[in-house]
C-alpha cells in the first residue's frame, strides 16, 4: 500500500467518526477491526492457515474472468454513482455470458463435473 493510503481507505472501512479515533490513539486491536468492518473474519491462530487455504479454494473455483470483472466494477464504484456501477455490471454481463468459461460452466454443469476454467 502507498504512502498515506490508509487515511484513503480507513475512512470508507471503518467510517468518518472511527478513522480518527484510530488516526490520534493508534488504537485498533482485533475485535475493534472486525467490528469495525477493516477485517472480514477473526480466526483464531491454530485455525488460521486452514481458513486460509479454504478461503484459496474458494476463490480458485470461480471463474478469472467473473473475479476480474468484480474486482474492476467494486473498485469503480467506491468512487461512482449507483447507476454507473449498474452500467458497468449490465455491460459486463453479455461480456461474461459468452465468454468460453460460461460455456465450459454450463457443460460442466450438464456433465455434472468440476468446471475447468481458462479465463477466455
Amino acid at each position: 500500500m502507498r504512502w498515506g493510503a490508509g487515511a484513503y481507505y480507513l475512512p470508507r472501512l471503518a467510517g468518518l467518526g472511527r478513522a480518527p479515533e484510530f488516526a490520534y490513539t493508534g488504537h485498533l486491536d482485533a475485535e475493534r477491526a472486525y467490528e469495525w468492518g477493516v477485517l472480514n473474519k477473526l480466526v483464531p491462530h491454530e485455525q488460521l492457515e486452514a481458513e486460509v487455504r479454504r478461503l484459496c479454494d474458494d476463490i480458485i473455483k470461480a471463474p478469472p474472468l467473473v473475479q476480474w470483472n468484480n474486482k474492476r466494477v467494486i473498485r469503480a464504484a467506491m468512487d461512482s454513482t449507483l447507476e454507473t456501477t449498474a452500467v458497468l455490471t449490465s455491460n459486463a454481463s453479455g461480456i461474461l455470458a459468452s465468454s468460453e468459461d460460461a460455456t465450459e460452466a454450463r457443460q460442466a454443469l450438464v456433465e455434472r463435473r468440476d468446471p475447468v476454467f481458462k479465463g477466455r
